[in-house]
């Protein structure tokens, strides 16, 4: 069975997902909604797509068009309208991250669907790729035995885009960006933090009006600990958009490598000290394994991997930390309940 989708949103981001809908023999696009007439006219000339199934509003595109789920691509600021419109007609939603720009409404629309049933899920595609797969499966697997500290390493120039809203809001790394580091963390490890702190600045040198270089701490049940250490404006070398990971156990280390390669070493009071590469899984691109896994949901009536209600736990990493530089202490993540 086909399942037809509507598509919100059709800036940059959302002709990269009607591409990959397209591709996709169980899913049909049936129509688009996108406010912006530009961009409208933009996705009808590349997308080879009729100018009637394309409208001005979600709230049109749904009331007109039967279809099965809603893909939400639009700004954070409004995922929370497109959202309440698709389950007010009984339609499931997959959507862009972050799951909004405000806690209190991601946290009301995750209820939202959850309790009527419908299946939401957030696209947090960093945790399907090859390193955070083999490694969770490792950690799983106790290969380096009882964890103590995570360090995460991420070196970017990021969003050097003049004018856009990554570089005039504020907190823009840690809201848009760091919610795929803090997704991936409590996915590898298998935990949830309880606190954090967090300092944030800007090198002399920015191009961010809000700070773009952090230093962070979680702090997890057990006496396990996170750092991640970022600069955003980086001008030198740079580490993949994974970060160089390190989590340190008792019977050694796992290092994530930026050429995406994944070493677990353990050299310390062994009797055979070893350094040695990680077979990585083979997995699919992440746009596809997120719709697999998506419609699976839907056919099986379950929640998804990245459902919106698990998300919920990423979002309060974030904004813990943005509350924590704000005010400049210590945050328990349970504060933002």
């Amino acid at each position: 069975m086909t399942a037809r989708a509507i598509l919100a949103g059709l800036g940059g981001q959302g002709l990269g997902w009607a591409q990959a809908l397209k591709t996709r023999k169980d899913i049909s696009i049936v129509a688009m909604a996108e406010p912006v007439e530009a961009n409208r006219k933009r996705a009808i000339d590349q997308l080879g797509v009729s100018p009637s199934m394309v409208f001005e509003s979600i709230d049109e595109a749904i009331d007109k068009i039967g279809a099965d789920f809603v893909f939400d691509v639009t700004p954070p600021s409004v995922h929370h309208q497109v959202a309440d419109k698709a389950f007010s007609k009984g339609l499931h939603v997959i959507g862009e991250k972050p799951l909004s720009d405000d806690f209190a409404q991601a946290k009301r629309i995750a209820s939202v669907g959850a309790s009527k049933g419908l299946v939401h899920m957030i696209t947090q595609n960093y945790r399907f790729g090859p390193q955070p797969r083999a490694t969770r499966q490792l950690i799983a697997q106790n290969t380096i035995g009882e964890l103590g500290q995570l360090d995460i390493r991420f070196y970017m120039s990021w969003a050097d885009i003049p004018g856009s809203h990554y570089v005039t809001q504020p907190y823009m790394l840690i809201n848009d960006m760091m919610v795929h580091h803090f997704d991936m963390m409590r996915y590898v490890l298998g935990k949830d933090p309880i606190s954090v702190q967090a300092i944030t600045w800007n090198p002399s040198w920015g191009w961010h009006k809000g700070d773009a270089s952090h230093a962070i701490v979680f702090e997890f049940e057990g006496n396990l600990h996170a750092t991640h250490v970022c600069v955003g404006c980086a001008q030198g070398s740079m580490t993949n958009w994974n970060g160089d990971w390190r989590i340190e156990g008792t019977k050694g280390t796992i290092d994530w490598r930026s050429d995406g390669s994944v070493w677990h070493s353990w050299r310390h009071r062994t009797p055979e000290p070893f350094n040695r590469e990680v077979m990585l899984p083979s997995v699919k691109d992440a746009r596809n394994a997120i719709l697999d896994e998506f419609l699976a949901a839907i056919k099986e009536k379950r929640q998804p991997e990245c459902s919106a209600i698990d998300n919920l736990k990423s979002v309060e990493m974030v904004f813990a930390a943005i509350k924590s530089a704000k005010e400049k202490r210590a945050v328990k993540i349970s504060e933002l309940a």
